[in-house]
């Protein structure tokens, strides 16, 4: 609960002429446990000329939920068609327990006129799992 507080503080505190981006997709989620397919929310947001702050919220269906909020670096463009940016968050789970986690990955965009799509494997690292999530930024 301090971490949602947290993130929402954040997100007041962020200057209001800073771009804010949100979209959707789907996750794979390989927990050996329940490997599940979820719905996926996305908003996002500046928070300076190298970082984004970033929520994830997703529904796998018949399974649970999960928050991620991360932090993306704007490590470099590929060229004007591939942006990395590497991550880092935090990561809460629910299925028949609410769990939490620290996350690690990466974040691929792909810009075009109208849309934005995005590619986003990231590790959970105390649950051992990897969570694949890909979708559209607008």
């Amino acid at each position: 609960m301090k971490y949602l507080i947290l993130t929402f503080v954040l997100f007041i505190q962020i200057n209001l002429h800073a771009q804010w981006v949100y979209g959707g997709g789907m996750k794979f989620n390989s927990n050996d446990d329940y490997q599940a397919i979820g719905l996926n929310a996305k908003v996002g947001k500046d928070i300076g000329e190298k970082f984004d702050l970033n929520t994830d919220i997703c529904y796998y269906l018949a399974t649970g939920w999960s928050f991620d909020f991360d932090l993306h670096y704007h490590l470099f463009n590929v060229n004007d068609q591939v942006i990395l940016n590497p991550l880092a968050g935090i990561n809460f789970t629910s299925t028949d327990v609410i769990n939490n986690s620290l996350l690690l990955g990466a974040s691929f965009r792909f810009p075009t006129d109208k849309f934005t799509y995005y590619l986003e494997p990231k590790w959970i690292l105390d649950n051992n799992q990897l969570i694949i999530s890909a979708g559209l930024l607008f």
